[in-house]
């Protein structure tokens, strides 16, 4: 199976699992694998700085201090503390050939492992029998290759050995020693790590300084985490398997909700209602979808309604066109310019719808070219007045224009005579017959605002938001219009928003409304 094609409840599955199978793997290498060197690793830095914090404590007093116990600013005191608080054995030597440590050492005196040795040269303390005993043999060892190698500071890490020899019982390796090889030393099983450091005291005396600090063995503790990972693992694992059915039956069960309401959205059901919850994303995609389906079906009716009132308006007049050519054919005497003026306002009439549809099929499709000039609009407004109150006197509308000085504005002239055409023929079609009509052109600053006021029926609050959507009728019951086609509104909108002009309407029913829209006034750059 493809990952892919798996859903997404299988996906969040294996991840969840995925996930927890990496977690213990994470544990098993770091408490496991590499338990051991980070422990060696932490013993020697801590063995170092503790190197450095006695060499610091030393180097300010005098080599007789040591070797005859004299208690000077209490350091004798303070190295017996530091040896018991941090368990290390302290070595302080200067004169090899004068010590041994190791009783079953037959070439050198007799000493007891607490004791400061009255031979000129040693301050030793130790604590406790885990620690190794520094013999003769191995303290020249170290001393003879630390010279060697010319080191100031360095490490011997006592190998595991149950009788060690000084071949495989000391290694002394510098501090800038390669970190493969380095990590290989550590990597051996070891019972103690030494520091060791040169050391100049105030009177001259060349000592040298090693911190033996024993290495707890780990063996037994991995041994024990070893089995406890085992049972760890389990249960991660059943527990990482129930998080992960839970986790993904809470994601992935809403969204296939959504999805399945989605299907039969797509199918054409526009009553369906999205239910999915559970959380925030799902939620808000919830209710987009729900404002989407609420949107297509508004869309839906509305595109019926505009199908069943265009199917009216473009039958009416083709019946008409008909019906008086038929008569003028068949019946003598009917052929008289009157019928003929009937037939050529009935083709004008389509003529109108067939240009509106057209034109608001480009505003809804951003394909409408604008074509902005400089222009009078109060000249536009006294021609466009002027000229429908002649074509309409005979129903004894009233239209007056208003203003008080010319405007010149940049816009499409042809296409803002079109609105300001359908504003005044939508107050007609929507007042009596011997109302008035009132055309007002207002200059505020730099803005020019035309608004045709009518006595008309008004419009419901509830509608003034939606009557510039697309197929949107105030009045249900469709009927023909006076003149235009019906679809002014819309193609209002989208010729206003392209020159990106403010506009609006205001009406109470019973009373009228006045519908207005807003210019920016034309002036030359000086």
């Amino acid at each position: 199976m493809k990952l892919n094609k798996l859903s997404l409840k299988w996906k969040l599955f294996f991840a969840v699992i995925i996930f927890a199978l990496v977690i213990v793997c994470i544990f098993i290498v770091f408490q496991i694998g590499m338990l051991g060197n980070f422990y060696r690793t932490r013993k020697i830095k801590k063995t170092t700085a503790l190197v450095n914090k006695v060499s610091n404590i030393v180097a300010s007093h005098e080599a007789v201090e040591f070797s005859q116990k004299i208690e000077v600013d209490g350091v004798v005191s303070e190295l017996d503390k530091l040896s018991a608080d941090e368990e290390i054995a302290i070595y302080l030597i200067t004169d090899i050939s004068n010590f041994a440590s190791n009783e079953q050492d037959e070439h050198a005196p007799s000493t007891t492992k607490t004791e400061i040795i009255n031979n000129g040269w040693v301050y030793k303390t130790y604590q406790g029998e885990s620690y190794s005993k520094l013999g003769y043999q191995t303290i020249r060892k170290i001393r003879e290759q630390a010279e060697k190698l010319e080191l100031k500071n360095f490490y011997a890490v006592i190998l595991n050995a149950p009788d060690p020899t000084i071949d495989d019982y000391v290694q002394v390796f510098d501090t800038q020693m390669p970190k493969k090889k380095l990590q290989k030393i550590l990597a051996s099983q070891t019972k103690t790590v030494m520091c060791c450091s040169f050391v100049d005291l105030v009177d001259g005396t060349d000592c040298l300084l090693i911190i033996d600090n024993k290495l707890v063995p780990v063996d037994a503790a991995v041994n024990t985490m070893k089995l406890q990972l085992m049972y760890i693992t389990l249960i991660v694992i059943v527990l990482a398997t129930m998080i992960a059915i839970l986790l993904s039956k809470y994601i992935s069960k809403p969204i296939s909700k959504l999805n399945s309401t989605a299907k039969l959205m797509a199918a054409g059901n526009y009553d369906v209602v999205f239910e999915g919850n559970g959380y925030l994303e799902v939620n808000e995609l919830n209710k987009t979808l729900n404002n989407t389906v609420s949107e297509l079906k508004k869309t839906e009716t509305l595109r019926r309604e505009l199908m069943a009132n265009v199917s009216h308006d473009l039958r009416t007049p083709l019946t008409m066109i008909m019906g008086y050519a038929e008569m003028m054919r068949d019946i003598p005497g009917e052929n008289s310019p009157e019928n003929l003026k009937i037939i050529i306002d009935e083709v004008d009439r389509l003529n109108v719808l067939v240009n509106d549809m057209l034109d608001l099929s480009k505003l809804s499709a951003n394909t409408a070219v604008m074509h902005p000039q400089i222009f009078c609009v109060t000249d536009n407004l006294i021609e466009i007045v002027d000229r429908i109150q002649k074509f309409n006197e005979n129903q004894g509308t009233n239209i007056k224009l208003q203003y008080d000085q010319n405007v010149e504005v940049c816009a499409d002239e042809s296409k803002i005579e079109q609105v300001i055409c359908n504003f005044i023929y939508n107050a007609i079609n929507y007042s009596s017959p011997s109302s008035l009509i009132r055309v007002v052109q207002e200059v505020n600053g730099g803005v020019v605002r035309i608004s045709v006021i009518d006595e008309g029926i008004g419009i419901k609050e509830e509608d003034l938001k939606v009557i510039w959507e697309r197929y949107y009728r105030v009045d249900k019951a469709h009927k023909r219009s006076s003149k235009g086609s019906g679809l002014g509104l819309s193609i209002v909108k989208g010729i206003l928003e392209c020159h990106k002009f403010k506009y609006g309407v205001s009406s109470k029913v019973g009373e009228g409304s006045t519908f207005w829209f807003e210019m920016p006034i034309y002036k030359e750059k000086e």
